[in-house]
Parts: structure tokens; C-alpha cells; sequence
């Protein structure tokens, strides 16, 4: 099999994070997260404003939650790239 074209930078960019997802201190951010979005309570919202103010909290607040998720579907769509190419030129 031939040598990874993903570019070193871009390892050591995913490779932070996959190190910063093993920390408890990640897990905790993630607990605080969690408990701030359920904390929001939709039925006592006042006014459009606070609507508003809750309805970006909780993107944000998903945003997060999904972010280790998100960072590792996108390393493994890189990787998979990787790999086709690899066979592909294999192939040729």
C-alpha cells in the first residue's frame, strides 16, 4: 500500500483534536454543554427576543455537542479519499 497524500498539516490538525477528545476535561465541557442546553426552557420564553437569544444559544450549544462527531466523520471522508486514490493509481 502506498504512503498517505494527506498533507502533514492537515494529520497534525485532526491529530489535536483527536488528542483534545481524549481529555476529561473535553468530557466535562461537553457535560457543562449539555446541561446548559437543557437548562433552556422553551414554554417560559417571554418574548420574540428571548426566543431569539434561545434559539442561537441552542445552535451554538449543538454545535459543540456535535463537534467531535463532526471532526471525525470529516478526518474519516479524508482518509477514505486517501485510500481510493492510492487504489486508483495503483490501478493505472
Amino acid at each position: 500500500k502506498g504512503e498517505s497524500m494527506v498533507e502533514p498539516e492537515v494529520e497534525e490538525y485532526y491529530n489535536n483534536y483527536f488528542t483534545l477528545f481524549m481529555q476529561g476535561g473535553w468530557k466535562q465541557f461537553l457535560e457543562d454543554v449539555k446541561g446548559a442546553s437543557e437548562a433552556i426552557k422553551i414554554l417560559s420564553i417571554k418574548d420574540a427576543k428571548e426566543l431569539h437569544l434561545a434559539q442561537g444559544q441552542l445552535t451554538v450549544f449543538t454545535k459543540l455537542l456535535n463537534w467531535e462527531d463532526s471532526i471525525k466523520n470529516t478526518y474519516d471522508s479524508i482518509r477514505e479519499e486517501d485510500t481510493r486514490t492510492q487504489e486508483e493509481e495503483l490501478d493505472a
